[in-house]
This record gives C-alpha cells, structure tokens and sequence, in this order.
C-alpha cells in the first residue's frame, strides 16, 4: 500500500476511535442535559416581548411627566427588530464557513504531504541513479 495512503488511513481511523472513546467517557449533547427552570427574573431578562403583568401607570397619581414618545418608540424598535445588527460591524462565521476552513487547512496538509512525497521520491531516484552510473565500468 502506498505510504501516503496508509498514514491517512491510520489517521482518520485514530481520529474514528478517539471520537468513540471519548462519547463513551464523558457523553455530552443535548440528550444529557438535566433541565432547569428559570426564575421568574430570568424569563422577563431573556423574553422581553413577553406579557408583563397589568400595573397602573405610576405617572397617573403622582402627574409625573412620561418618557418622551421618541424613546419609547426606539426602545420598542430595538425590541421588535427581527434582523439582529452584527456589533462592531463584525460578521458571524456560520457552519459552512467553519467547513470552508476545515476543508482548506485538511487540503494544504495533503497538497504538503504530496509535495514532500515528490520530492523524497526524486531525491532517491537521483540517488540510485548517481549510484548506478559509478558502479558501471567505461566502456
């Protein structure tokens, strides 16, 4: 078998075993989690659309001034926008750009082991030939 073949095949069948000896060791996923519940404080932090109990407005007895009508209509902007805004202008790298890398640092390791094969593989021959030619006699 070829070389370069074996060391893959060794590769990827070390990498199959060590991800089936670490599931059996620490399992981990979904599946395994214990739920838990939220406290009441927790569910309006990670809800805030959610349905708030009925208060009287605190500005009715005391005749306080309400919030001014434009920052009411920015926060629940802010609240109802259904496209999330990247903060500082940064991107997030989704799954197929995770693959992409993967992919791409998985083809720079077998374009380099490629090229070192070519290249031992020639300078042996060079070898074996330099050999050759000086164990011939001059005819």
């Amino acid at each position: 078998m070829n070389p370069i073949g074996f060391s893959l095949l060794s590769l990827v069948s070390l990498a199959i075993i060590s991800i089936v000896i670490a599931q059996e060791r620490a399992p981990h996923g979904l599946v395994y989690e214990n739920p838990e519940a939220f406290s009441p404080s927790a569910y309006s932090f990670f809800h805030p659309n959610g349905r708030k109990p009925e208060t009287k407005d605190p500005c009715a007895e005391s005749k306080c001034s309400p919030f001014p009508l434009a920052a009411q209509v920015e926060a629940t902007e802010i609240h109802e926008s259904k496209a999330s805004t990247p903060q500082n202008g940064r991107k997030q790298l989704g799954g197929g750009g995770i693959a992409g890398i993967i992919f791409g640092v998985a083809f720079v390791v077998l374009l380099a082991m490629g090229i070192y094969h070519v290249r031992v593989t020639r300078r042996v021959n060079m070898s074996r030939a330099k050999a050759n030619k000086s164990v011939q006699p001059d005819v």
